[in-house]
This record gives structure tokens, sequence and C-alpha cells, in this order.
């Protein structure tokens, strides 16, 4: 019989939230501007069974995905967390479909920190681990402050017997 894995505690920096509204939200007003704006003037032009019935639908797609943008990122951040717990790194998220991982340091081939520029606008860093296996083989801890980014790819190296960089 195995011992149970403790749950994950830690949780993202808060501003990561407003990160993701920026990301996801300009890349919905893209996708529904797109849609309303040359999508629909278009199939209404060439297609003859176009009706003011199917305007509404469009209208209601468009503000239903502009939703979900507008939702998910509050909910993801609610649902992430990740931990260290000896030599296992632990994460916990998903909205609909929760996922965890206990990844064993062992199996962590090489670690990196992704800052993309709105990243570094906002503070912000994505640790990125990789590890031995098919399925899986690498995994991101978004919205991480810097320096908790750093701190835990140095603990990971510690712990693997690498050293500091």
């Amino acid at each position: 019989m195995t011992a149970a894995v403790a749950s994950p505690t830690e949780r993202l920096a808060p501003r990561v939230v407003l990160y993701w509204l920026l990301a996801d939200g300009l890349s919905a007003v893209l996708v529904t501007g797109l849609a309303w704006f040359v999508g629909r003037p278009l199939l209404s032009e060439h297609w003859e069974n176009w009706s003011p019935l199917l305007d509404r639908v469009l209208l209601g797609v468009c503000a239903t995905f502009l939703a979900i943008a507008l939702l998910s990122a509050p909910l993801a951040f609610a649902r992430w967390r990740y931990g260290f717990l000896d030599d296992l790194l632990l994460m916990r998220y998903g909205i609909l479909f929760v996922e965890e991982r206990a990844v064993p340091v062992r199996r962590m081939q090489h670690v990196d920190l992704n800052r993309g520029p709105i990243e570094r606008l906002f503070g912000l860093a994505t640790l990125v681990v990789y590890t031995a296996g098919n399925e899986g083989s690498a995994f991101r801890v978004p919205g991480l402050g810097l320096a908790r980014a750093q701190d835990l790819r140095d603990r990971i190296l510690e712990a693997r017997g690498d050293g500091r960089l």
C-alpha cells in the first residue's frame, strides 16, 4: 500500500489573473470581432438563407466566447495550486477537468524559466520542467513571481545535485 501524497497549497501570483485576462481577452475580442464584422457580412451576402435569427445566434456565440475568456482567468487562478514536498513537485489545476501531478525530482531532465514581454511587464515567469518519458514530458507552472520562480528552479537543481546557477 502506498502513502497518500499531500495536496499542494501554494498559489500563483494574483497578478496572473490580470495577465490572463489581457491575453485571453485580446484574443477573444479579435476572434469575435472578425466573426461579427467580417464573417457575418460575408455569410449574409453569400448565403441566401441567412436570417436575423442567425444574426442573433452568432451574436450569442460571440458573447459566450467573450464571457468564457473573462471568467476562465479567475476560475483557473482559484483552482491552481503547486508545492514542493521533499523530492516531489506537486501541481493541481483545471476548471472542469482537474489534473493532479506529482513529479519526482529524479525524473526532471532540465528546468527553464520563460518570460514573454507581457509576463515581464507583470513581473511574472513560467517555470518549465522537462521530464524523462513521453506523455507529459514537459509541464509548466505559470504565473509565478520572478523571485519565486527562480527559487523553485534553484531548489529543483539543488535537489538534483546540480547546485546553484
